[in-house]
């Protein structure tokens, strides 16, 4: 089985992840208050498409009608959300995108519930557990952190959810080894098998499926 890196947001962070993963998704952040300039983009991806292979678009907005705008243009990039503003949290869910980031992010809660874990997998959309907030947040910020992501994870598991466990790093510094993702999966409630198929099956089938 392969281990594949799904999110790094940095060149050094990827060609660290390079050594330790068969495969590595390079992830542009893309803040949007309004339209972008498509043709632009679409030479910007062609253009990380030459050098890294896979490239994800990380979406950042609080605009769920940008996000809709974005996944119709069509731009042969994997489509990521990040996670945060539960009205996003949702709208990314219901329209299909690629993967929703760490729906906990910045929240105090899971920011993720029954609900949104049906359309989850009715849509197809991927969790991503990040290990990257954990390693910059503060010990008591850590442990809800980890809470939340507990609370996802069971979420994810009940309703057949797919889901992939990533660095989301962005510097080499924040890049993790398969295993210690792993260990992050185990950490909130994962077999080591399923822990596993986080960095590995679930990642290939979303890479076969979409690029």
């Amino acid at each position: 089985m392969k281990f594949i890196e799904m999110d790094t947001r940095d060149e050094k962070a990827y060609e660290l992840a390079e050594e330790w993963y068969d495969e590595v998704v390079f992830t542009k952040k893309l803040p949007l208050n309004g339209s972008p300039d498509y043709e632009k983009l679409k030479e910007e991806i062609r253009e990380l498409k030459k050098k890294y292979g896979k490239v994800a678009l990380l979406v950042i907005t609080n605009k769920p009608s940008l996000i809709r705008e974005l996944k119709n243009r069509n731009l042969r990039a994997l489509i990521y959300v990040q996670g945060g503003n539960m009205k996003v949290n949702r709208f990314a869910l219901e329209i299909g995108v690629d993967a929703l980031i760490s729906p906990e992010f910045g929240r105090k809660d899971n920011g993720f519930d029954h609900v949104l874990a049906k359309i989850a997998a009715k849509n197809d959309v991927a969790i991503s557990f990040s290990i990257s907030q954990l390693l910059r947040a503060k010990p008591y910020e850590r442990a809800n952190i980890l809470k939340f992501m507990m609370k996802n994870w069971q979420l994810v598991e009940k309703y057949k959810v797919p889901r992939f466990i990533t660095s989301s790093a962005e510097s080499k510094w924040e890049v993790r080894a398969p295993r210690d993702l792993m260990s992050l999966g185990v950490a909130i409630g994962m077999e080591i098998s399923q822990a596993k198929a986080s960095v590995g099956f679930y990642p290939e089938r979303i890479l076969n499926k979409r690029l």
